[in-house]
C-alpha cells in the first residue's frame, strides 16, 4: 500500500505545482493597474512604473478607476513615446511595443496590449474626467525589465 500511496503523492505533488506555475503566467499575462484619484487630482497609478517580464511575452493591461464619477477620457491612456532609460528623457515618440488602446466598461478601464517583445521603457499619459470635466493629467512608464 505504502509503495503506491508515495508515487501517487508526489504525482499529485507535482500536477499541482505545474497548475499553480500556469496560473501564475497566467495571471502575470494581465495586469490590473488602479488609477489613484483624489478629488480634482490624479495622483498615481499604482503600482508604478508597470514592469513586466520579458519572459511573459505579450501582457494585457487593463487600468481600473475607483469611485463613482470618475471615467476615462476617450484618450484616457496615450503612449507618449520611449525612454532612454527609466526616469529618462523622451527618445522616440515612435513605438509599436503598445497597441491597441480602448476604453471598456463605460470607460470605468482602458485596456492596452503590451507587446513586451524587446527591452524598453515607455512613458504614457492618463486622461481621467471627473463628472464630464478633465483633470490634470499624469504620465507613468511602462517598462520591460531587463
Amino acid at each position: 500500500m505504502k509503495r503506491r500511496l508515495v508515487p501517487a503523492v508526489a504525482v499529485l505533488l507535482l500536477l499541482g505545482a505545474c497548475a499553480s506555475h500556469e496560473a501564475y503566467h497566467n495571471q502575470m499575462r494581465n495586469a490590473w493597474p488602479v488609477v489613484k484619484v483624489n478629488g480634482d487630482t490624479v495622483e498615481a497609478v499604482s503600482p508604478d512604473p508597470l514592469r513586466f517580464d520579458p519572459k511573459l511575452g505579450s501582457v494585457v493591461i487593463n487600468w481600473q478607476l475607483p469611485g463613482k464619477g470618475y471615467s476615462f477620457a476617450r484618450n484616457g491612456i496615450v503612449i507618449d513615446g520611449e525612454l532612454d532609460r527609466p526616469g529618462g528623457r523622451l527618445i522616440s515618440r515612435e513605438q509599436k511595443e503598445v497597441v491597441d488602446c480602448k476604453p471598456l466598461l463605460e470607460s470605468r478601464q482602458f485596456q492596452c496590449v503590451y507587446r513586451n517583445s524587446r527591452p524598453g521603457t515607455f512613458k504614457y499619459t492618463v486622461n481621467v474626467l471627473r463628472d464630464g470635466k478633465p483633470l490634470k493629467p499624469l504620465d507613468p512608464q511602462i517598462t520591460n525589465i531587463r
